[in-house]
């Protein structure tokens, strides 16, 4: 059989529904010049996704599946998947997430008219972020600063089999987080072309309505920096001083390492937690950067850079928020000593601006044009830390790692109480106040069938919801044969759902507007008005 000209390796572990979509995607591949194949690694995986991997492979003679033992991470997967895959080209995709429909027959042409060794296709975000700017033009031969390169340090990318063989490039199974940075740095340092496709999406990067992924794993703050300090050595031995040198530095300090202090992810941690950061990224930065490497960082960055090595995590944290809440016509053409006079201590300055040229200026642009903005940043840094000490903060955090995530299973608690609750006042008699509670089942039932990735807890909900209205019927021949009715319309939803494969996961964060709702939540809220409108009939 001859090989194809690329192929897609995808590392598997536990991917529940989230998986389909981009199985779907694979079947709708236009056709690509001498075919493609599919190498699916399954890590182990302990969900019913291997057996189900297996029928899908065995309907097509394009796509296989490896099974190997739980290996904790995705490098082994990839690195099994590099290994057998035949392409030409190997194509690097994640479980969740999906291409567009034309994604591999454009980007092999692409490659092999530019000669490239690794190629970036356009990402698009649905609901995760996206390095926007790597993504303006269509560039054969793509080097940092003029095309941000290093803007891009995730391994979802095309690259040519044979470079990865004859630089030996696979993933280092040891790290955890960090190896894609590590393959990356290798990859753009020694490619002789990186290019960049950016004429139309090709990848698309989904966020899971669930809060999942890897990214979202507690890590140490120890073993993360020694990697990462790895990948800038890795960097700073491959390319000499200059501009391409400073815009790989520049990246890491703003993502991995100052910008990282002052996230929520790390300021409100427990603070011996929070502590082990700065100390980590004080010694990353004391150790790996070159002499001289905080003066031609990007001007937004030099100060805070030189905090992060010489203040105590209080006062750097004091100087940011400082910053943060001011306007700019008030800390225009401040020195440091005068704008952070209270914030640290003046030997702290001292030690600080010895790392900068010496009329380096804090920088304005990082402050607020407008008071009602600077308002509304003291309200919620004054919230936060009344959160912060209460232990409050760290706990919704770790339940809900994000607003929504944390809503839905605030919902999930709501919606079988409130219907529960209103099954009780039915039978007490409280007609109307079973009537509102149906209505709080209602909406919470809806709002978590939003890109519900499966139909049965919807349906269940909505039969929960349902029994106020037949206490109430009780008696009735036509209340109870409405209650009926609508029972079958639930079962009948939950049918078409299951028979089309759970397709409320491919609605994402990215559809238009009117496909946002999807088919589950959308019959979820019409059954749960017929239910309202049906219990509040029957009072």
């Amino acid at each position: 059989m001859p090989a194809p000209a690329v192929s897609v390796v995808v590392p598997v572990y536990n991917p529940g529904p989230f998986i389909r979509p981009l199985l779907d995607c694979l079947d709708a591949q236009a056709p690509v010049d001498d075919g493609f194949e599919a190498v699916l690694v399954d890590d182990g995986c302990t969900d019913g996704t291997a057996t189900m991997l297996d029928r899908w492979c065995a309907a097509r003679g394009w796509a296989r599946v490896i099974h190997q033992p739980n290996s904790g991470w995705p490098s082994r997967p990839r690195n099994v998947g590099i290994g057998v895959a035949r392409g030409e080209f190997v194509f690097l995709v994640d479980q969740d997430d999906r291409l567009t429909d034309d994604a591999l027959a454009l980007m092999v042409r692409f490659a092999r008219a530019n000669d490239s060794d690794v190629i970036l296709g356009r990402m698009v975000s649905l609901g995760r972020k996206v390095p926007t700017r790597l993504f303006a033009h269509t560039v054969a031969d793509a080097r940092p600063p003029k095309v941000p390169l290093q803007d891009s340090m995730t391994p979802h990318a095309m690259f040519r089999r044979a470079f990865l063989d004859e630089h030996g490039l696979r993933f280092d199974e040891r790290a955890r987080r960090l190896e894609d940075h590590l393959f990356l740095t290798a990859a753009y340092t020694r490619a002789r072309h990186v290019s960049v496709y950016a004429d139309r999406p090709v990848y698309l990067h989904v966020a899971r309505w669930d809060g999942g992924g890897a990214g979202y794993v507690s890590y140490d703050p120890h073993v993360y920096y020694r990697d990462l300090g790895r990948a800038i050595r890795m960097m700073l031995d491959a390319v000499g001083p200059g501009a391409e040198r400073n815009a790989y530095l520049g990246r890491w300090v703003r993502r991995e390492l100052v910008g990282r202090l002052s996230s929520d992810a790390v300021r409100w941690l427990p603070r011996d937690r929070r502590d082990a950061f700065f100390q980590e990224v004080a010694d990353t930065l004391r150790t790996t950067l070159p002499e001289g490497a905080l003066r031609r960082l990007p001007a937004v960055w030099r100060w805070p850079a030189a905090l992060a090595l010489e203040a105590s995590p209080d006062e750097f944290l004091r100087a940011e928020d400082r910053l943060a809440t001011s306007l700019r016509t008030e800390v225009a053409g401040l020195t440091a000593e005068t704008l952070w006079k209270q914030d640290v201590a003046p030997e702290t300055l001292a030690r600080a601006r010895a790392h900068l040229a010496p009329d380096e200026k804090p920088p304005v642009s990082r402050a607020l044009a407008s008071r009602g903005r600077a308002l509304r940043r003291r309200s919620e840094l004054a919230a936060l830390r009344l959160l912060a000490r209460t232990g409050l903060h760290h706990r919704l955090v770790a339940w809900g790692r994000t607003p929504v995530v944390l809503a839905r299973q605030v919902c999930a608690v709501i919606a079988p109480v409130a219907a529960v609750a209103a099954s009780l006042t039915a039978f007490a008699g409280a007609g109307a106040a079973s009537v509102v509670l149906v209505t709080v089942a209602g909406v919470a039932t809806t709002f978590l069938a939003l890109r519900s990735g499966r139909g049965w807890p919807t349906a269940c909900r909505l039969a929960l919801a349902l029994v106020p209205a037949g206490v109430l019927a009780a008696g009735s021949g036509p209340g109870i044969a409405a209650v009926a009715v609508t029972a079958a319309l639930i079962g009948a939803a939950w049918l078409d759902d299951h028979r089309g494969r759970r397709s409320d996961v491919r609605v994402h964060a990215g559809a238009a507007w009117w496909r946002r709702p999807g088919r589950i939540a959308i019959t979820a809220g019409a059954l749960a008005l017929v239910e309202i409108a049906l219990t509040a009939a029957l009072v």
